[in-house]
């Protein structure tokens, strides 16, 4: 470029400068009228006033124009006249309490009809300079006007005008023309050529400021409260006065630059000099403002309007909310000025409750704009910070067609962000970040159920479940989830979903359904059976056990073990049907529940197997057989419901069930004879022992039967030492240790003994203990029988004529005769074997 700046350079000069316009607390605003209409070219507007909507201005050319202000469009110029004197206006004050403007030209007051702009009347004398309304008079009348009028003849007259007449309350004599003016109360401010003066109307009391010269000072005063005034001084100060003299307050600094006007709208002072209008804040006399406005002629206050008056051109200074112009700092991305301006304002209105709503919806559009830049780690925080809706968020993710209830967006939402694309993976991973973080959050509970639908949705995106407990009171809507990932294939999180949501009955159906589609894998098996001791609800059960089985049928039954709900077995046998060897397992963990129909069930499936595997002895087959050999003979021992025909019948065809027909006929008789049976016959020694052990309680005989067998055959077959030795140890009171004892070889080990030798003597030092208590105890209850028998009998009875027989009722002469002796009843001796009588008696003799 020319000035040897650089495109980037003049782009940031407008960065800032566009940052600084945005962050201005005032901004002028035209008011457009067609100024061809009602004035000439060379014509300027010198004073205004107005009320309500209609602003009245003064022109050069001693013209009165009444506008129309419009909110939306140009004002419309209503009405135009011109005074009879056609000089300039120099002061115009609307006065609505009694419909009429005031106004002074060529040193002439005139009372103008405020609506029509006719004059109503006009002053006789021709020596006004200036004019002053009270702005906090004290009257009765609410429509009387009180008014301070200088003239040129060194007085002010205080004057009262009301809709009937008006009349001189009062005259001031000053030592100069008084050429500014102002009114409050009973206090009137006024300079001369060269002095301040205040002047108290109750005391008649005049009083000097300080003096000021006229050559470098505009004399201007402006009414800041009741009694109290701000006049312009000397070396750029403005000073605060009142009626007592010069303020305590500090002083107004404005400035080296002469101010040609100047207007108080709380809480703000407008100094107008000929480059710039400056606005400073009146309580703690700082600028807060200053723009650029050339060849200014006069600022006024309309009715809360401050109003900018350039030769022929109006203008409204409007104060910019910190709102708007935090909102327009939000505009240009500067989120963090804005945010600072926001949060000294709210400090400032100590912390006013409609300003922080404000201030927290201007929060809300920053985490937006934070959104849209991809900022994503500020916008969370900020979001979370001014709590707004997450579905403001969500919003923007239509793509995904979450189920949600149909939201109404904020009115700035689509402004903030604009167009988005939202389809990345690190704007979905934002989005689940975010609603896990605000999901328990007080502010959001109105909504969680919206939010934790959408949540699982993208939580679905995973191939996986849900992580368990995850999620705390998770409320999502079901249905609505399961719709919405049946339609993208994501049935199997839901499965997980269902699951978190306690609701089972869903969760296993679904499984099902994938099931019959062949998508139900070993992952969703693994899930369904960890959530099998949350089934409270036997139908539920039994609806899913014909797919979980058809899919890992050994897994499935042994998770039947943490069911937390009472079902009746012959129910899951049914289904247990098709797989054998998983039946058996059912039927053994059954076992303790003593059903005929399941026992029963169980040896007769024993028997089947064993048969079917006998006729291919592979070594996996051979210990198959061994343990279901094993399994059926301990069964028919601990099962005292099992329909022994049944099985019976079922073994009788085949004579590999021999050994177990006979144990099965000698369960109930503890025979002898079956044991010899075994042991001589069949030679079938674990058969035997388990024999001795189920019914050696029933026949003693039994243990000494077989011991005196193998002790045959240990003599022979020395690994029988073994069986003995294990048989000795699991016995307990045999009751006739000595003789067992006796009965062993002398060549055995006395360590192979020595287990059942300890077990014998702590059995018998057992029975001797027992038998010295039960002497011990007899001992006692003789003593104690002996001595009740001994007071019985020493009690002394009295039988005279009188007494008789408690059972006959005859009289009890000198025969022998028995009493009672916790009653002391007397009978005869022959009456003691009635029936109705207690048979416990003492003899007494008389």
């Amino acid at each position: 470029m020319d000035d040897g700046r650089t495109v980037t350079d003049v782009a940031v000069s407008w960065d800032r400068l566009c940052q600084t316009m945005a962050t201005d607390p005032f901004r002028l605003k035209g008011v457009k009228f067609a100024a061809a209409q009602c004035m000439a070219s060379n014509e300027q507007v010198v004073c205004v006033d107005g009320c309500s909507n209609f602003l009245y201005f003064g022109t050069t050319h001693g013209n009165i124009v009444r506008l129309e202000l419009q909110e939306h469009g140009d004002t419309e110029v209503r009405d135009v006249m011109q005074l009879p004197t056609k000089s300039a206006i120099t002061q115009l004050l609307a006065a609505s309490a009694v419909e009429c403007l005031i106004v002074v030209s060529a040193s002439k007051i005139f009372y103008v009809d405020i609506n029509s702009l006719q004059v109503l009347s006009a002053g006789t004398s021709s020596n006004v300079i200036c004019i002053a309304l009270n702005t906090n008079p004290v009257t009765e009348d609410p429509f009387a006007l009180h008014i301070a009028i200088a003239t040129s003849n060194r007085m002010i007259l205080v004057c009262e005008k009301s809709e009937r007449n008006s009349f001189v309350r009062q005259r001031i004599t000053t030592d100069d023309n008084v050429i500014a003016i102002c009114y409050s109360k009973n206090c009137i401010c006024y300079a001369t050529q060269s002095e301040y003066f205040v002047y108290n109307i109750n005391g008649n009391v005049t009083l000097s400021l300080f003096p000021y010269d006229i050559a470098s000072t505009t004399p201007l005063i402006v009414n800041i409260d009741t009694e109290e005034f701000l006049v312009s001084g000397m070396q750029g100060l403005a000073i605060f006065a009142t009626s007592a003299g010069v303020s305590s307050r500090p002083p107004l600094f404005w400035g080296a630059d002469r101010i040609v006007s100047t207007v108080y709208h709380s809480p703000y002072i407008f100094a107008l000099n000929s480059s710039s209008l400056i606005v400073f804040k009146c309580n703690e006399a700082s600028e807060v403002h200053r723009m650029s406005v050339v060849e200014g002629s006069i600022v006024s206050n309309v009715t809360g309007r401050v109003v900018l008056c350039v030769k022929n051109q109006i203008f409204l200074i409007e104060e910019i909310s910190w709102f708007d112009r935090a909102e327009a700092l939000l505009t240009q991305s500067c989120i963090d000025d804005a945010l600072k301006l926001a949060e000294e304002s709210v400090l400032s209105a100590s912390y006013d409750e409609a300003e922080i709503l404000r201030l927290n919806r201007l929060k809300q559009k920053a985490a937006l704009i934070y959104f849209r830049d991809e900022q994503f780690e500020k916008c969370s925080d900020m979001a979370a910070s001014a709590e707004i809706d997450p579905r403001e968020l969500i919003f923007h993710y239509g793509h995904l067609e979450f189920p949600l209830v149909p939201f109404q967006v904020s009115d700035f939402n689509i402004a903030a962000v604009g167009d988005v694309d939202t389809t990345s993976e690190r704007h979905l991973d934002f989005l689940q970040k975010y609603l896990l973080r605000v999901r328990n959050l007080h502010w959001t509970r109105a909504y969680k159920r919206d939010l934790d639908t959408a949540l699982v949705c993208l939580l679905s995106r995973n191939d996986g479940f849900l992580e368990e407990k995850s999620l705390s009171d998770l409320s999502c809507s079901l249905h609505d989830c399961k719709e919405w990932m049946r339609a993208r294939n994501c049935l199997r999180f839901y499965v997980s979903v269902a699951f978190e949501c306690d609701n089972t009955q869903d969760a296993f159906e679904t499984c099902c359904e994938l099931s019959d589609v062949r998508r139900f894998d070993a992952d969703l098996h693994q899930l369904c059976l960890r959530n099998f001791n949350r089934i409270m609800d036997v139908k539920i059960l039994l609806g899913s056990l014909e797919f979980l089985l058809r899919f890992d049928a050994a897994s499935t039954v042994r998770a039947l073990e943490s069911l937390p709900i009472q079902v009746d077995p012959r129910e899951i046998v049914k289904y247990l049907e098709p797989y054998r060897d998983e039946l058996i397992f059912y039927l053994q963990r059954m076992r303790q529940l003593q059903i005929a129909e399941l026992d029963t069930k169980l040896a007769i499936l024993y028997i089947e197997e064993i048969s079917r595997l006998l006729p291919n002895e592979e070594d996996d087959n051979i210990q198959k057989i061994k343990q279901y050999r094993t399994s059926l003979r301990h069964l028919f021992f601990e099962s005292h419901y099992i329909e022994k025909e049944k099985v019976a019948e079922k073994m009788k065809a085949s004579s590999a069930f021999a050994v177990e027909t006979i144990l099965l006929k000698g369960k109930d008789r503890a025979s002898e004879e079956c044991l010899e049976t075994l042991l001589n016959d069949y030679r079938e020694f674990d058969a035997a022992e388990l024999y001795c052990f189920y019914m050696n309680a029933h026949n003693k005989r039994l243990f000494r039967i077989l011991l005196k067998s193998y002790l045959k055959i240990v003599t022979t077959q020395p690994e029988f030492k073994s069986r003995i030795v294990n048989m000795l140890q699991s016995m307990n009171e045999p009751g006739d240790e000595l003789e067992i004892i006796a009965e062993f070889p002398d060549d055995w080990p006395l360590q192979m003994l020595s287990s059942f030798a300890s077990k014998a003597l702590s059995a018998y030092d057992y029975r001797l203990h027992c038998d010295k208590l039960r002497t011990a105890a007899l001992s006692v209850a003789l003593r104690h029988l002996t001595s009740e028998l001994r007071e019985g009998a020493s009690t002394k009875i009295n039988i005279d004529d009188h007494t008789r027989c408690a059972a006959c009722g005859n009289p009890i002469g000198n025969e022998e005769v028995a009493v009672y002796p916790h009653s002391n009843t007397l009978v005869h001796r022959s009456c003691t074997n009635c029936s109705h009588l207690c048979p416990e008696t003492d003899t007494a003799g008389v």
